[in-house]
């Protein structure tokens, strides 16, 4: 600053002396004003780069890592979480999701903490604790791929523990778990039986059977298709849930049977067309009196020609009604199907569907 000051003053004074010093041109005068303002802006230059930087703010992302809490009561609400969580830090976002129908949590919330450490704490202080009079289970909530690998892997552990699942339809109401049980033991150890049942608590008329792989190929070869408690069985591998394996079979549904009809007379009809593998006639669990209809199993072309030859058939003074069964609430339209209310219906999810591994 006092550099340019100095500068300052020796220009006013040149410029005075040009005026009597003969020689002395503008043109010097320029080129020393020139200079000076070089010399200024290389003093700028200078003094910027001693200048000390200014400092670069770091962003930072922000912290989004969730616990999962399991098992939570029903009755939990989003409070109560936060309450429990509050005790080890701050508490971002509470997530509980609801059921539709209830309003009420499905057993299952994710929290969100301000910091790893936070977190850490949490999860230990939360884990195996109690709220709403239920022991939660935190943990850190996993990406989606690692969730999907460990139920993988979940899924070939239990496989190996329980060994194959084999599926027996056509049970008789009255088979029990240890009948079952032991007619399959003939064949190797039995992991778990298990029979469905009905919101009454009455058997369903199918179960599920789990032995060692090579047991269950053996039992499957040996019991499927033999009789169990006057029903012939229909054993195969358990297919999963919503798979379906090609029937061998086909069941026909007969209705309209008249009251007298015996089982044995309907049995000898359709074996006019072939090897009858299974008859049966629902009957009503109160008064013993079956119901009006059967279903009668067949190899699919005995079944198909058995089909068209009996439909309209008079049997006992009823006129048959004929067709193959279909699935219960199957939405296509059938012949008459009188007396055939869906109570004990075939339903191939949940009887002979030949292979459901849907309990």
């Amino acid at each position: 600053m006092n550099l340019d000051r100095a500068l300052i003053l020796l220009l006013a004074s040149v410029s005075a002396v040009s005026g009597f010093a003969p020689g002395f041109t503008s043109r010097q005068t320029s080129r020393v004003v020139s200079g000076s303002t070089l010399f200024s802006e290389e003093a700028a230059v200078s003094a910027e780069a001693e200048a000390p930087a200014a400092p670069v703010e770091e962003t930072q992302s922000e912290y989004d890592t969730q616990i999962y809490i399991g098992n939570i009561s029903f009755d939990t609400v989003e409070s109560d979480l936060r309450a429990a969580f509050q005790e080890h830090g701050t508490v971002k976002k509470v997530s509980m999701p609801l059921n539709r129908e209830t309003m009420k949590s499905r057993g299952f919330a994710f929290v969100t903490m301000a910091n790893a450490e936070e977190t850490a704490a949490a999860i230990a202080g939360v884990n195996e604790s109690e709220i709403t009079g239920r022991t939660v289970y935190a943990s850190e909530s996993l990406p989606k791929e690692k969730v999907a690998e460990g139920k993988k892997k979940y899924q070939a552990k239990k496989q190996r523990n329980e060994g194959s699942k084999i599926y027996v339809g056509n049970l008789n109401f009255d088979t029990t778990q240890e009948d079952l049980s032991a007619a399959f033991a003939a064949y190797g150890d039995v992991k778990d039986c298990f029979l469905p049942v009905d919101y009454e608590g009455n058997p369903r008329g199918f179960a599920f059977v789990s032995m060692e792989e090579e047991a269950a190929a053996k039992a499957i070869e040996e019991l499927n298709g033999t009789e169990l408690d006057g029903r012939t069985l229909t054993v195969n591998k358990s297919l999963p849930k919503g798979q379906k394996a090609t029937p061998k079979q086909i069941k026909l549904y007969v209705g309209n049977l008249s009251w007298g009809t015996e089982e044995s007379t309907l049995r000898e009809l359709f074996e006019e067309y072939g090897k009858v593998v299974d008859c049966y006639s629902p009957v009503d669990r109160e008064t013993g009196q079956h119901r009006g209809f059967a279903f009668v199993t067949m190899d699919p072309d005995d079944a198909l020609r058995a089909a068209d030859e009996t439909d309209g058939y008079e049997l006992d003074g009823r006129i048959l009604r004929v067709n193959e069964a279909q699935p219960k609430g199957y939405g296509g339209r059938s012949n008459d199907n009188d007396g055939y209310d869906g109570g004990d219906a075939y339903d191939e999810s949940a009887d002979d569907s030949w292979g459901n591994d849907g309990y």
